[in-house]
């Protein structure tokens, strides 16, 4: 996710973090994993996925990996994160 300089501190990455986050509970996801910057996505839950087990295919810094559970009952599950094939990874 972006948001344009000049529309940044307005609400609107809040906005469009909480919508997704609402949609995709809506769909039935469970959990949601994100590589984004450490101190924005932990005011949503966002904790860092390594605490949890969870590993990313590709070397990124351990504060940018983050995880948070869509109320899901019980912890986040362990592994590594398999990304769509357009990600080419």
């Amino acid at each position: 996710m972006a948001v344009r300089p000049e529309l940044q501190r307005t609400g609107a990455g809040s906005a469009a973090v909480r919508g997704v986050l609402r949609a995709a509970a809506g769909m039935g996801e469970r959990w949601v994993v994100v590589l984004g910057h450490p101190d924005y996505y932990p005011r949503f839950g966002f904790t860092r996925a390594s605490a949890h087990g969870i590993r990313l295919p590709v070397e990124v810094p351990d504060e940018a990996a983050m995880a948070l559970a869509l109320g899901a009952d019980g912890p986040l599950p362990r592994g590594t994160v398999r990304y769509a094939a357009p990600f080419g990874i």
